[in-house]
């Protein structure tokens, strides 16, 4: 009996450093499939002309390159007739999750204060997703930022929801859109107005993209 005992134990231990291993593998070659695939998309091609909007590119250093673990994003500075100025921030990847964070993580690192966060409902056309609502500030200058996790079709203000979505995919081995799209601009005339313009150009931005996804 003892030895049967000791014999179901050692199947169960061999079953089990199987699995791992098996794991192990299949985590590890994924990895290396992240590093080696390219994205379809590169987002540098993102419109400088949006609507009513000019563009025009802020500077990414290496180091930043570095940090971001990707170059395939956008650091832009939009400005209307009126003279209001808009910054959008987009990182994309179909192939690589890793390279998306909470914007908070930045802010905080460059010394920004989050002062209030809030979720926000962006209905338009045929969108409906929620984004974050951040209110910021450094010193005297004071922001609203509005930000979004795209996964596929899918736009959500859960930075883990977008990850279990991209995570799904590439367990199937599907290359799976990703992205952070961030705009913030100060307080403009009301808050009211300022929020208003910032989703407007969200909803902009994401048509934007799938159009160039389509192409």
């Amino acid at each position: 009996m003892t030895g049967d005992v000791t014999m179901n134990e050692n199947i169960g231990f061999t079953i089990i450093v199987v699995l791992l291993l098996a794991a192990s593998a299949i985590s590890l070659n994924m990895f290396f499939k992240e590093r080696s695939a390219h994205d379809f998309l590169d987002i540098n091609t993102f419109p400088h002309k949006l609507g009513e909007w000019s563009g025009a590119d802020e500077t990414v250093t290496e180091k930043e390159y570095k940090i971001l673990e990707t170059r395939n994003l956008i650091v832009r500075d939009y400005t209307n007739p009126k003279g209001w100025i808009l910054n959008l921030f987009i990182v994309y990847s179909e192939t690589n999750r890793s390279v998306f964070h909470p914007p908070e993580v930045c802010f905080l690192g460059g010394g920004i204060s989050i002062v209030d966060k809030k979720i926000e409902r962006v209905k338009d056309g045929g969108y409906n997703f929620t984004a974050n609502k951040m209110y910021t500030e450094k010193g005297e200058f004071k922001q609203i930022v509005l930000y979004t996790y795209k996964a596929g079709k899918l736009y959500t203000s859960n930075f883990y929801l977008q990850q279990a979505y991209l995570a799904i995919g590439q367990l199937f081995g599907k290359n799976t859109p990703g992205a952070t799209i961030r705009v913030s601009m100060p307080v403009i005339g009301s808050e009211e107005d300022t929020v208003v313009a910032l989703k407007k150009f969200l909803v902009e931005v994401v048509n934007e993209i799938a159009s160039l996804r389509s192409q």
